[in-house]
């Protein structure tokens, strides 16, 4: 049962549930000195929230901070990335500039050092390479994009 399903039970049913489970009398008396404790039972959620299993599955990308990233936005390999614009001899500066709407000259180095850009900002920066934003992503993703980009 889920903790969003015993939300949603009345008292009478979760009282109910709990009577089902029949623990030892010596489990009861421990059990409600801890209830009855309010450091201890602020101690039992504490460490409760710091081992439950609170993270995302590896198949959905986090940011930095452990946020859920957005869809729309694209892993870029910064190494990748430099080496791309190196070929085409554009330095980084010059990047943002040239993007339809302009981005400050700081754009590049600033989606190299995060390691993810915005879809749409990279469908910009292929319109203004006259290439399609999937050979850009191709070019530049890592290799985790690339296979969610051909799944």
């Amino acid at each position: 049962m889920s903790p969003n399903e015993v939300r949603k039970m009345q008292d009478r049913e979760i009282v109910e549930m709990l009577l089902e489970l029949k623990p030892s009398d010596e489990a009861v008396g421990w059990l409600a000195t801890v209830l009855a404790d309010d450091g201890a039972f602020e101690g039992v959620r504490e460490l409760r929230r710091r081992f439950t299993d609170g993270r995302v599955p590896a198949s959905f990308p986090v940011t930095a901070t452990g946020r859920q990233r957005s869809a729309n936005t694209v892993s870029i390999d910064s190494d990748r990335f430099k080496a791309l614009f190196y070929r085409r001899r554009i330095p980084l500066n010059q990047i943002g500039p040239m993007m339809e709407p302009p981005r400050s000259g700081a754009w590049a180095s600033v989606i190299c050092n995060k390691g993810t850009a915005g879809f749409y900002a990279l469908d910009a920066l292929a319109t203004s390479l006259c290439i399609t934003v999937d050979d850009l992503i191709f070019e530049v993703g890592t290799s985790a994009e690339l296979a969610r980009a051909n799944a």
